[in-house]
């Protein structure tokens, strides 16, 4: 990517989208800052983006209204003539199991981690200029953790979108994901376990032994850097990298806690 390319990750308001969005503008990129509900927050950051000089533009979509991405994607292509990364970072993290997910629980789900992912991906490649998209997965999906049915099952879809975009859309569009794991700096105090605590309270609760292999979180420089990995190699296509201290080498024990 160029110092006039331009980035769109979704849910890039808060959490994982926010620092991302931070490190693609420190390194010259422009940034598509997408958010549903998060104004307030989506603004502030455009400005603090801002100061970096690069040019941002703000894009509303509500993801979990998949009728409406074609529209909101082609007024947002009159503003910016050529997205060259996409990165499928929004997601929802509700509780429920399998006989307990409601309707509305399985299609938000759906909706977010993969119908609007899907549209996206139709959407960007129908430019047919070069472009990458790297999809937001988690490793936790090497476990079956019956408390989050829907993400889990919309996040296993999710996976398969990502060999089958990366097949259809060859040669001139690579498709890959990161799995990250326990990264407790991204997250917002109901992200990890449906509370009231702040990280800090989680953090104690969590002992670096039961997070990982490593016994460590996941630096969220660590995130960015396997993005960067990714979009500089261009023999890399249909890939999933788990960022994750080998946390898919085991069952975490902060997950048989929650």
């Amino acid at each position: 990517m160029n110092s006039t390319a331009w980035v769109l990750v979704t849910g890039g308001a808060k959490r994982i989208g926010a620092f991302l969005n931070g490190e693609f503008a420190k390194s010259g990129k422009n940034i598509v800052l997408h958010y549903n509900h998060s104004e307030t927050a989506a603004i502030a950051l455009k400005t603090q983006l801002e100061s970096l000089n690069i040019k941002v533009v703000l894009w509303q979509a509500n993801l979990d209204d998949p009728a409406t991405i074609e529209q909101r994607f082609e007024a947002l292509l009159a503003q910016v003539p050529h997205i060259e990364l996409l990165i499928n970072s929004a997601s929802i993290f509700g509780q429920g199991s399998l006989l307990e997910s409601s309707l509305a629980q399985i299609q938000s789900n759906l909706n977010i981690h993969l119908t609007s992912p899907w549209l996206l991906i139709q959407a960007l490649v129908k430019q047919n200029k070069p472009c990458q998209i790297i999809n937001i997965s988690d490793a936790n999906l090497s476990h079956l953790y019956t408390n989050k049915s829907a993400y889990f099952i919309s996040k296993k879809a999710q996976e398969t979108l990502t060999e089958l975009a990366a097949i259809e859309c060859a040669p001139n569009v690579r498709v890959n994901a990161i799995a990250p794991g326990f990264v407790l700096d991204a997250m917002e105090p109901t992200s990890i376990a449906e509370s009231k605590q702040d990280s800090s309270q989680i953090a104690t609760q969590v002992e670096s032994k039961d997070m990982n292999l490593l016994q460590r979180k996941v630096p969220l420089a660590d995130l960015y850097s396997a993005i960067e990995f990714l979009a500089k190699n261009n023999s890399i296509t249909g890939q999933t990298l788990q960022i994750d201290g080998g946390s898919h080498l085991q069952c975490p024990a902060y997950m048989l806690k929650n």
